[in-house]
């Protein structure tokens, strides 16, 4: 792994060398990855580095507000409900089973005290895969609903399961999933999606008319794809 200084801090990344013509940058994880041409001499990948150290800080900024970014699941870390900063808040207390509460701004989980001397920490992180599935069971229903009375479709079945490729899908016998880690983002966001998957119940591409089917009941649609390319 390089480094480099910026004003205080150091910039730490690390070289992928491929038959590529160019230098390409990417914040993977958190972290620099340097895609650069199997021929780069050091030198050049430091000076591309150095060239580009304003956008790399700023784009590590962004990465660690970001809803992506990979948690610890640690007390008094920060998770996005429906857009909305909540903080985790754990302790124990003496109880035969876990609760978790979600309350001023809070991710509020009381373990039972004889698990106060172990690692917790997948109890807790399944706890809160399961909030964001049960907030999808009650947010996703909506926005079909809501979609459906715009367009005037809605899929015969749709489910909601944790993937980490793609947001939504449609398949090929009109069968919609949607993402239940979409309950990071705004209902904006969501409500994009439920639209972009449903307008593919018409259009099983994307074609120009199936990006005019979307615009015409949501023209602008490209500020939800923003938020969640963050």
């Amino acid at each position: 792994m390089k480094t480099i200084k910026y004003q205080n801090k150091t910039i730490a990344y690390t070289v992928s060398k491929a038959k590529v013509k160019n230098f390409y940058i990417s914040i993977q994880n958190g972290e620099v990855v340097i895609k650069a041409p199997w021929y780069a001499t050091g030198s050049q990948i430091q000076s591309i580095v150095e060239e580009k150290r304003d956008w790399i800080m700023r784009k590590l900024e962004e990465y660690k507000d970001s809803p992506r970014k990979a948690k610890e699941y640690a007390d008094g870390e920060k998770f996005q409900i429906l857009g909305e900063s909540y903080y985790l808040n754990t302790y124990y207390k003496d109880i035969n089973n876990a609760i978790l509460n979600v309350e001023d701004g809070k991710i509020v989980i009381i373990l039972p005290l004889r698990l106060a001397d172990q690692d917790n920490t997948e109890q807790i992180k399944k706890m809160i895969d399961k909030m964001y599935y049960m907030i999808a069971e009650k947010e996703v229903e909506q926005a079909f609903e809501k979609v459906r009375k715009m367009v005037g479709l809605a899929p015969e079945e749709y489910r909601i399961r944790k993937v980490k490729s793609v947001w939504g899908s449609c398949s090929s016998n009109k069968k919609i999933t949607i993402n239940q880690n979409l309950m990071m983002y705004s209902r904006k966001a969501l409500e994009y999606v439920v639209l972009h998957e449903t307008c593919h119940l018409k259009y099983m591409n994307h074609s120009k008319k199936f990006w005019e089917m979307v615009e015409k009941y949501m023209p602008d649609y490209k500020e939800a794809e923003k938020e969640l390319k963050k």
